[in-house]
């Protein structure tokens, strides 16, 4: 039978702090740690609440200062980044206008700085404005006719939102069209945003209807005022879009000129000759249609509409027919505020500058503007010096490897050829092993899952479940059997 005997043990705490003290001794450990030695920068941890306050001052204060350090590394960084993005950029553009202008450095600063203007004055990114600027150099104008037309254009697109581009070539084929009746890109501004503010018309129908209708209109003698017109008449009345309006006056104005159209009319009694026995033009025969238009049959107006209109443009054409017929009418009204329209487009840009959109515009503007003067001056030179270096180094490097002679030539080409044998040879077949092995890893975990999910069981996993039942039933059946014995 086994006996328990309780003992008292004398001594141990003594010899084990002796043995302790004689490794310290020897250099072998020091397990005295002295507290006092240490600062306590989060305060020390104890129930009072002041303590606890002053940790996380001190906690607070070192994760602020950690951000503002970085927060000033980064800014630097993206700071001097910003500049020479800046002054490459503006260089670029810059480059291309020259390139079309072909003008002097002095010029060519005149040009960048009229430009920024320009880009604050109509809230644009200096890009947007280089690109338009690029696109009216094309035309042969000159430095400041290219200013004034670029600044033009921009604020068409700034209340039509066309892009640039557009803003740029509708505005061109307004100038190029009606360039004989005197007027100017700031004229033509005017004119489409002062019709534009009285009726249910935008300047990007006015500018699309333009674009399409104006050179024809112009040979039929039909004035820049009088098109602002009949596309606000027929865009109020009919809602089809500036482009569509001005493909069918296009058409009208075509038809309304053919020698059999005019013998039509004038079987109608409709006047479409002057005293000298000129046409007339366009709007005043269609004025003259206007006030007959009503009396004909029905059947002769279906007949005159689509030979004076075609087929798909009937709508068009009553709706310019409705509107003449009317002294007071859209048309006669359009017609009338775009001949007498000053600086509306200017006014409209004016009040736009006034949104804090415009004045964060403006803001980056002046940034990027002092960023690419800043970089010119600062980094202009080193930079092109180190590229050139760069340049020239890769340069002749390749020219040595592809054309070189002699001894060096020969080991370098060697050399870089060693290089790929071994990154074709072994070190591919290395990364073609690792490749498949971890493809093999991947299929046999996706066979395994693939078994476990719609319960496939082999012979071997059935004997081995038999098995561990038959292990737990032993397990349980000598744990009873040691219980018994216990009594």
């Amino acid at each position: 039978m086994p006996l328990k005997v309780q003992t008292v043990q004398t001594g141990l705490e003594a010899s084990i702090r002796k043995a302790v003290s004689s490794v310290n001794r020897r250099g072998g450990l020091n397990l005295s740690v002295n507290d006092k030695q240490f600062t306590r920068p989060l305060g020390k941890i104890t129930g009072s609440v002041s303590e606890f306050n002053k940790s996380l001052d001190a906690s607070n204060a070192r994760v602020l200062a950690f951000g503002a350090s970085v927060g000033i590394i980064q800014g630097v960084q993206r700071a001097f980044s910003a500049l020479i993005k800046s002054t490459v950029e503006v260089e670029r553009k810059l480059a291309e206008i020259n390139v079309v202008m072909g003008v002097t450095n002095k010029e060519l600063d005149e040009m960048s700085r009229g430009l920024f203007k320009v880009a604050k004055n109509t809230a644009q990114s200096f890009s947007t404005v280089a690109t338009a600027a690029t696109e009216l150099a094309r035309q042969g104008l000159s430095m400041e006719e290219t200013l004034k037309r670029t600044n033009d254009a921009l604020i068409l697109t700034r209340l039509t939102g066309l892009d640039a581009a557009n803003a740029v070539s509708g505005l061109t084929a307004a100038i190029n069209t009606f360039n004989k009746a005197g007027l100017d890109s700031t004229k033509i501004l005017s004119k489409m945003a002062a019709v534009d503010v009285q009726f249910a018309v935008s300047t990007e129908d006015l500018i699309d209807g333009i674009a399409r209708a104006g050179a024809v209109a112009q040979d039929a003698g039909v004035s820049f005022d009088q098109l602002l017109g009949a596309v606000t008449a027929a865009q109020q009345q009919t809602a089809r879009g500036g482009k569509v309006i001005g493909n069918s006056f296009k058409t009208i104005f075509t038809r309304v000129q053919r020698a059999s159209t005019i013998q039509r009319l004038e079987e109608l009694g409709i006047a479409v000759r002057d005293i000298a026995g000129n046409t007339l033009p366009a709007i005043r025969v269609l004025e003259n249609l206007s006030k007959t238009y009503d009396t004909l049959a029905d059947t002769t107006k279906a007949a005159v509409a689509e030979q004076v209109g075609g087929v798909f443009q009937i709508n068009i054409l009553k709706a310019a027919i409705q509107a003449l017929s009317d002294e007071n009418s859209i048309l006669a009204r359009a017609t009338k505020i775009a001949s007498q329209a000053t600086d509306e487009a200017y006014r409209k840009n004016a009040l736009l500058n006034q949104t804090i959109s415009a004045l964060t515009s403006q803001t980056v503007t002046s940034i990027e503007q002092l960023g690419a003067v800043m970089g010119k001056l600062a980094f202009d030179e080193p930079i092109r010096f180190f590229l050139n270096i760069i340049k020239d180094g890769f340069g002749n490097a390749a020219e040595f490897l592809s054309a070189g002679e002699g001894f060096g030539a020969d080991i370098g080409r060697g050399l870089i050829k060693g290089i790929g044998n071994v990154l074709a040879g072994p070190v591919m077949l290395s990364f073609l092993g690792v490749l498949v092995k971890l493809f093999g890893k991947t299929f046999s975990f996706l066979a395994g899952s693939m078994k476990e999910l719609l319960g496939i069981t082999t012979v071997a996993q059935k004997q081995k479940e038999i098995q561990k039942t038959i292990v737990a039933v032993l397990s349980e059946n000598s744990a009873l059997q040691q219980k018994i014995l216990s009594q």
